[in-house]
């Protein structure tokens, strides 16, 4: 991710612990099916992780399960433009979670911020 935002000349991510949390949280949330795929509390869980870091000027997320590799989703979500948006946003600091269900999907969450 970081390498993908250097060769087109944006700032790397910082990873920070409140966002790494929220997001994975999401993906444990979505790998036990309390939630359906997707960014359903998204506003609530930026809303939390700018309350803990002291407020943020902008976010946005990323999801992706299945039997994939980090290295796969990014490259899935580098082929989506949407989601491609998101990595080369304006945007400061990242979280990311990971969860597996039952049967070893693996759910990805990639929470995007700008403090």
């Amino acid at each position: 991710m970081n390498q993908h935002r250097r060769e087109i000349g944006k700032p790397e991510l910082k990873m920070i612990d409140p966002a790494s949390t929220a997001a994975e949280k999401h993906s444990a949330n979505m790998a036990a099916r309390r939630t359906g795929f997707g960014h359903e509390g998204f506003e609530d869980r930026v809303g939390n992780v700018g309350k803990q870091i002291g407020g943020i000027s902008g976010a946005a997320e990323n999801v992706a399960y299945g039997e994939l590799t980090a290295q796969e989703v990014v490259n899935g979500w580098l082929h989506s433009p949407g989601h491609k948006k998101n990595i080369e946003g304006n945007y400061n600091l990242t979280g990311i979670g990971v969860a597996k269900d039952k049967n070893g999907t693996i759910f990805y969450t990639q929470i995007f911020l700008r403090k």
